[in-house]
């Protein structure tokens, strides 16, 4: 008696071109069982399984099978492919809209940094127009005792040189009449 020459689940996928899942799916489906296994787990099979293996998979049911499911591979990478592209253009319309609005808030920060700059320059106009009325309104009054003023020292009231003082004081006579027809509007 001979002995029947025996094949491992390697040789039998090399030969018909199948992957180990593939194989093993379709051993459980058609019930094939391995001939003989080793203690360590590696199965062998009769020539009569690796034949029908192989045949199946190489011109009958098995082989349209493959090329289904490679050419299903093919069509999803190609849809894949197509997805992935349309997700770039729109990753980058939006990344054009993101620039567009963020030279436009930037052109809009420039104006209300020029109006907080033109608004700092009337402020400080201001201030020193009131300074300066306040300063006429004390020549006009005389009154040397009304309140310092933020910035304003006691001394640069004092400080007006001697030809002006001689310049803007009156007679005594004119005081004296400036002063009271001043107190008759406002103490009268």
């Amino acid at each position: 008696m001979t002995e029947e020459k025996l094949y491992t689940i390697s040789e039998i996928i090399k030969d018909a071109g199948i992957a180990r899942s593939t194989f093993d799916k379709f051993a459980k489906a058609n019930n094939l069982r391995p001939v003989k296994t080793e203690k360590r787990g590696k199965k062998f099979y009769s020539l009569k399984d690796k034949e029908f293996i192989v045949k199946h998979y190489i011109s009958g049911k098995g082989k349209e099978e493959k090329e289904k499911f490679t050419n299903h591979k093919a069509e999803k990478h190609d849809e894949i492919v197509e997805l992935l592209r349309e997700q770039v253009q729109q990753l980058k319309q939006a990344n054009e809209q993101l620039v567009h609005d963020n030279d436009i808030l930037t052109d809009q920060l420039k104006a209300k940094d020029e109006q907080i700059s033109a608004a700092h320059q009337l402020a400080d106009q201001a201030q020193k127009l009131h300074l300066g009325l306040e300063r006429q309104v004390k020549v006009l009054t005389g009154d040397a005792d009304t309140p310092v003023v933020d910035g304003e020292t006691s001394e640069s009231d004092n400080s007006v040189s001697s030809d002006q003082k001689s310049a803007e004081e009156p007679t005594d006579a004119k005081k004296a009449t400036h002063q009271s027809w001043w107190r008759n509007i406002f103490h009268g």
